[in-house]
């Protein structure tokens, strides 16, 4: 297992080398019990989802320090935040992915959790930074996000080491593009004059 220099908790930023460790994670629990349902529906976009949720919740872990039950959190955001799209192709998804976190953190009892889970994936499209309520997981779901839509073009300052060594535990998967993109171009090409329904500014 390799261990990174992760962001200091508070105060002036440290040197790299001077900041606290962190690992990439290779299983949640969370994430396979919340995909397994749906691997079937998903078909060829299963293991391109399921490594973008990976890809999500170990950027998040690496943007905001340790606290209780980030991981759970992050987990749970990254898991639902697109799964709608994936499953019926709709881009106007945001909704939709909300209400079924919050189904899922009701059965599990942690309802109190449904305010932040809603506002990470109402804002991880979100094109400004968010600087809201639960800004720090909010903003680094929307920082994940982006990193994986540039295709790490944009690193928000992350070691390019870190993110090449991620990309190599959970691949850019081909089946990921093969859904994802098409659908987007699918919208964009049949609404000219209306803006992607998941965007936020």
């Amino acid at each position: 297992m390799k261990y990174y220099p992760a962001p200091p908790a508070q105060g002036r930023p440290k040197p790299w080398g001077e900041r606290a460790v962190v690992d990439i994670v290779s299983e949640s629990g969370l994430i396979d019990d919340i995909l397994g349902p749906h691997q079937k529906d998903l078909g060829i976009g299963y293991n391109g989802y399921r490594n973008h949720c990976f890809r999500m919740l170990n950027i998040g872990r690496f943007l905001v320090p340790d606290e209780p039950h980030r991981d759970d959190r992050f987990a749970i955001m990254a898991a639902f935040h697109d799964l709608p799209f994936f499953l019926t192709g709709n881009l106007d998804y945001l909704g939709k992915a909300s209400d079924l976190a919050k189904d899922y953190l009701e059965a599990m009892g942690r309802p109190e959790w449904e305010p932040e889970m809603r506002l990470m994936i109402h804002n991880h499209h979100k094109v400004r930074p968010y600087t809201g309520e639960y800004a720090p997981m909010v903003d680094a779901m929307r920082k994940a996000d982006w990193i994986d839509v540039t295709f790490t073009k944009i690193r928000f300052g992350i070691p390019r080491s870190w993110i090449r060594d991620l990309r190599a535990t959970f691949p850019l998967n081909e089946a990921y593009k093969a859904v994802a993109m098409p659908g987007i171009a699918r919208y964009a090409v049949t609404h000219l004059t209306h803006p992607l329904p998941m965007m936020r500014w």
